[in-house]
């Protein structure tokens, strides 16, 4: 009844539209009977141009319009206008669905009616009833009389397509412990100007200043949009100020500028921000972004997650305010379409130690500011993980950045000079060596080549090899090479076993071992390699990752231009070449080595939501079993814990000498760069004895020399700081 009530109606409109030239009908009139024929026709048309709107063809819904609706509505502007409908409502592709109900044919005029179902990405699906498309008879046959009320009804009068969506808190972040990170404890400042009085009578004094204070617009800007409204009682947003800040600029503000201020929670980050590179940050949002997030019901105005966790888990931590779509008018909502219930914010907890975390990134800032690597290092890279989980308790990026500069509400003055100071360093700040650096590992990546020779079956642990300070390997097509120990008193390690070539990392032992693998089968070491994580990402989801690269003998030629050569082994297996790696795979490899051969994925999320009610609880998992012989990891923990404790051939004892409460065993690497300089690292296991490691800590400083000399100090003083232990000096003799 509803329904032919409304087509009775229509039938009047019809008839009041007609050109005043036309009989005025009775208001009594009743609808004519039907002429099926050109009744159906309509419809046809009706369906067409309906179809061709589900499948978002505008320019064949336009070339359906009656002529003056197409002179009035060009098609630029009519796809526009559907594009902009269609993005607001997150319309699904194909997501209309129609059905006809009733029809009224009056003379050149007809109207259709139908129901419409919208099916959203974020609203789910919604009706639309009772819905009128008016059509006309023209010398092109029925067209549509199209209008913006079309697309509802409201719109012909000037209503538009909104979404609300109401604020919710922020979720905080938290370490493993739930010490805070990141929270909506920071105060800021919504600052809106009055324009009805100036303080000093001087509108343009003011605008200087907001402008100063503000710089997202100009004196000029804010003077041609409010100047006008001088002396009138009107109020204006500027923007959001940090409470430190406002209070510092609060005098000069008052000067010139009658204002009102409204308290607002901003996002504070604890010492400029714990793990940066991991934690991220968060701002406004980006202008190419806009209809995006409006069109997930974000305010233009909203803060949301830019990089890091903070980008990762935007929808736990933002949360969901509950959301309406509607329709609105003079800013008055005149209809409601479709809501979409709230969903709470959830705070996140982090694998982080906090505690640890902060010494870290002070250990790295004192070597490099007061330890003299400063002046020859642009940055380093430490991890340290649970070998029992995969969990990461410790990463860390130097030099590192002070996440509060992103803040739209940061109370740094300086934050934009300090952004831009931070893109135009060549050291690369914001970059995260840890998980995206690759650089080639040196002889840390002998633990491969050992495992790699044990599992050829063409080396034991213990098979004997003569390691002089010269590698002569012109009898076997090579050329000389000359190992490290060569520039020592020593100059040559003499008869040693495999295992003890990994703890004094002799060069010539490993050369030994590349040539024997590659002429035996070029694919051994790569292989063992890729087992062991390398040349592959880790499956990690919560922080993006480099995945190295391995030289790969079958496609050397397509890639490279050349065939494999036994010289291209005598390069990897020392970790050279073209062998490149990240941190994170080196301490992963270090972990499953610890643990008994489990490669984990590496996860730095512990859990997601409130206290008691965890909507996520991470799980170690394991990716890979190093299936290897039981002795080949054995001999390596073995001679690992030998490079810090045999006083004759381990390259870092004298660094962990005299160290107590703890057992370190490692690995030392110097790998040479190809623009000169050597990257220094240290991969170790620690724990409190050596039969129960617990975390796998790499250090690596590009371009800062030696791994005994400044890799392996470093981890020693990380070591005493994660076991808080007294710090004692190792002694500077050795190599």
């Amino acid at each position: 009844m509803k329904r032919l009530a409304l087509l009775a109606l229509f039938a009047l409109l019809l008839t009041a539209c007609r050109s005043t030239a036309a009989a005025p009908a009775p208001q009594n009139a009743t609808p004519t009977p039907p002429n099926t024929g050109a009744l159906r026709d309509a419809q046809r048309i009706a369906a067409d141009f309906l179809n061709a709107w589900r499948l978002e063809n505008f320019s064949a819904m336009h070339n359906l319009l009656a002529l003056n609706s197409r002179d009035a509505n060009p098609l630029p502007e009519f796809e526009a206008f559907y594009r902009a409908a269609h993005a607001r409502l997150t319309l699904k592709p194909e997501g209309l669905r129609y059905s006809f109900a009733n029809a009224i044919l009056r003379a050149s005029e007809a109207a259709i009616a139908y129901d419409l179902r919208f099916e959203t990405s974020y609203f789910g699906s919604f009706e639309d009833t009772n819905r009128l498309l008016r059509l006309v008879n023209t010398e092109e046959g029925w067209r549509v009389a199209w209008s913006r009320g079309d697309l509802f009804t409201e719109m012909a009068n000037g209503a538009v397509l909104d979404v609300t969506q109401a604020r919710l808190t922020r979720g905080n972040i938290y370490d493993r412990e739930g010490e805070v990170i990141a929270d909506m404890n920071g105060v800021s400042l919504a600052v809106t100007l009055l324009t009805r009085s100036y303080p000093t009578d001087n509108p343009a004094a003011c605008f200087a200043e907001l402008a100063r204070i503000f710089p997202a617009r100009s004196a000029e800007t804010l003077e041609r949009l409010f100047g006008g409204n001088t002396g009138r009682d009107f109020a204006y947003e500027i923007g959001v100020i940090a409470q430190e800040r406002f209070l510092e600029e609060q005098v000069a503000l008052e000067r010139h500028c009658t204002l009102s201020y409204e308290t607002r929670p901003t996002r504070r980050y604890l010492m400029g921000g714990v793990a940066p590179h991991v934690v991220g940050y968060v701002g406004a949002i980006p202008a190419e972004q806009v209809e995006f997030w409006e069109s997930r019901g974000y305010p233009r105005d909203a803060i949301i997650g830019i990089d890091g966790v903070e980008r990762q888990l935007e929808s736990a931590l933002s949360g969901q305010g509950k959301a309406s779509l509607v329709l609105r008018q003079n800013g008055v909502i005149v209809r409601t379409l479709a809501e979409r219930p709230g969903v709470a914010s959830q705070s996140v907890y982090l694998t982080l130690d906090r505690r640890m975390q902060e010494a870290t990134q002070q250990i790295l800032r004192e070597a490099f500011t007061t330890g003299g690597l400063g002046g020859i290092s642009p940055g380093a890279a430490v991890v340290i993980l649970d070998v029992k989980t995969g969990a990461i308790l410790t990463i860390a990026s130097y030099p590192d950045f002070n996440v509060e500069a992103f803040n739209p509400n940061s109370s740094l003055p300086n934050a934009q000079a300090l952004i831009q100071q931070w893109a135009n360093d060549p050291r690369k700040p914001t970059f995260n060596r840890a998980t995206l650096g690759q650089y080639p590992p040196g002889s840390v990546f002998k633990i491969v080549s050992m495992a790699a020779a044990i599992e050829s079956g063409l080396f034991t642990p213990n098979t004997r090899y003569y390691c002089g300070g010269v590698w002569n390997g012109t009898p076997l097509g090579d050329r000389t090479r000359t190992d490290w120990i060569a520039s020592t008193a020593a100059g040559r390690h003499g008869s040693i076993t495999l295992g003890q070539a990994l703890t004094g990392s002799c060069n010539i032992y490993f050369w030994h071992v590349g040539w024997t693998l590659s002429n035996a089968d070029p694919e051994i070491l790569p292989k063992i390699a890729r087992q062991m994580g390398f040349g592959r990402p880790s499956g990690m989801t919560d922080l993006a990752e480099a995945v190295g690269l391995l030289p790969d003998p079958a496609r050397y030629e397509q890639l490279v231009g050349r065939k494999w050569r036994n010289s291209d082994a005598l390069n990897a297996v020392i970790g050279q070449g073209d062998v490149v790696v990240t941190p994170l795979q080196v301490a992963r490899m270090t972990a499953a080595v610890a643990n008994g051969g489990y490669l984990y994925k590496p996860y730095v999320v512990e859990k997601i939501g409130i206290i008691s009610e965890p909507s996520f609880v991470a799980q170690p998992e394991v990716v890979d079993k190093l299936d290897f012989k039981p002795e080949t990891l054995a001999a390596i923990r073995d001679a690992m814990c030998e490079v810090t404790v045999n006083p004759t051939i381990g390259t870092a004892t004298f660094v962990f000498q005299e160290l107590r409460g703890a057992v370190v065993c490692g690995k030392t690497g110097t790998a040479e760069t190809p623009t000169g300089g050597t990257h220094a690292w240290f991969a170790a296991f620690a724990g409190k004895t050596a039969d129960a490691p617990e975390i796998a800590i790499v250090v690596m400083v590009e371009r800062g020399g030696e791994g005994s000399g400044v890799a392996a100090p470093l981890t020693r003083r990380l070591v005493e700081a994660y076991y808080q232990l007294d710090a004692s000096l190792a002694s500077d003799a050795g190599n």
